[in-house]
């Protein structure tokens, strides 16, 4: 169906009822020729005040509301990174100038409402931009990350395999060398891809199992899962289970335990020889806290903001020389966000560092 600008319609349907008026005046009623000479301009006067209403609050307006509308379309192109500072200009300009239409410029209502909407349709397309603009960067460098965490490992396989096919494998003194460096760097590869799994899911809402369990059981599990790790370094694990006797609490036992074993090992890991890590809890009325304390090489205040990004390192070649997918922390993170609870970090340099959450009981 063909499309008519609104003046035009009435304009139409205005002159045609005239024009019909005019000849029933003339021919039926027989009005004088004063009469009609007055009609005419009457006629002619009142549609151009009408018209020039209807053009001034409702084309003008609408055509105007319709040229800042179209800031609003995306283009292609508007999906690449560079693109991203460009149309969030775009639509804060657009913004501003609905603010100032609504200031009072539009005073028909509907106008108004319509302004009203692409005003809050505006906010929401600038908040979406800058949450895309953040998705791109974090995606961007989480791929960087990954890109970087799985060269070396790969890198250390490729290298000891080849070392073993141009004759080093019949070298008793060097194959087993060789093939352990290989084994140690697959597990490590395995690590970082089941702590990518485990992180996605979580992002992603994993559901967790919920129920009541014995929160002494699951601490005393983590321990045992690192007691070994700890012995190498001559490091006590202490925990008084007395105190966490018959204490229930609410949440993902598995999950959970895996929060207990991602920060107890961080805390083996930072530890020296020799060094301390004590496990505690505090049962409250409606819930239990647990910390986990050691007396490690703590960490920089600078850097505690945001030891629980993915794959951030406050010492980067040495925590890769240490171990681990650089994901611990932000698992856990993730997992304690799941049970409605976070956890809060306090840390002194070469004095040690306190982790603590609480869970429902």
């Amino acid at each position: 169906m063909r499309k008519v600008n609104l003046l035009t319609k009435y304009s139409l349907i205005y002159f045609g009822f005239f024009l019909l008026f005019f000849v029933i005046l003339s021919e039926m009623i027989g009005a004088s020729n004063e009469a009609l000479l007055i009609l005419t301009f009457s006629g002619i006067a009142f549609y151009l005040i009408s018209a020039f209403f209807i053009y001034a609050e409702v084309n003008t307006p609408l055509k105007k509301i319709f040229d800042l509308s179209r800031k609003l379309k995306l283009k292609n192109e508007d999906n690449e990174f560079d693109q991203f500072e460009n149309k969030i200009s775009e639509v804060n300009t657009l913004i501003s100038e609905l603010e100032a239409l609504r200031s009072g410029s539009v005073l028909n209502k509907e106008i108004f409402l319509i302004t009203e909407e692409l005003y809050s349709i505006s906010q929401r397309t600038l908040h979406e931009l800058n949450t895309a603009k953040i998705f791109k960067i974090n995606r961007n460098e989480f791929l960087g990350n990954v890109a970087h965490e799985l060269r070396t490992p790969i890198f250390t396989i490729q290298l000891s395999l080849e070392t073993l096919l141009d004759g080093g494998i019949n070298d008793e003194k060097v194959n087993l060398d060789f093939l352990s460096r290989a084994l140690n760097q697959t597990r490590r590869l395995k690590r970082l891809v089941d702590d990518l799994i485990n992180i996605s899911k979580y992002e992603t809402n994993a559901k967790m199992s919920k129920r009541y369990f014995g929160i002494s059981a699951m601490i005393q599990k983590a321990i045992d899962e690192l007691l070994e790790l700890a012995k190498n370094k001559n490091i006590s694990l202490n925990f008084d289970p007395a105190n966490a006797n018959g204490v229930l609490v609410f949440g993902d036992e598995e999950r959970l335990q895996q929060v207990l074993v991602n920060l107890i090992d961080n805390a083996i890991k930072y530890t020296p020889e020799r060094g301390e890590i004590r496990i505690s809890l505090e049962a409250k009325d409606k819930e239990v806290s647990i910390k986990i304390e050691d007396n490690g090489i703590g960490i920089p205040k600078k850097d505690l903001p945001r030891i629980f990004e993915r794959f951030y390192r406050v010492d980067k070649n040495r925590s890769r020389d240490i171990g681990g997918s650089g994901l611990g922390l932000s698992i856990v993170k993730h997992i304690l966000e799941a049970h409605s609870s976070q956890v809060k970090v306090e840390s002194e340099e070469m004095k040690g560092t306190t982790f603590e959450f609480n869970l429902k009981r």
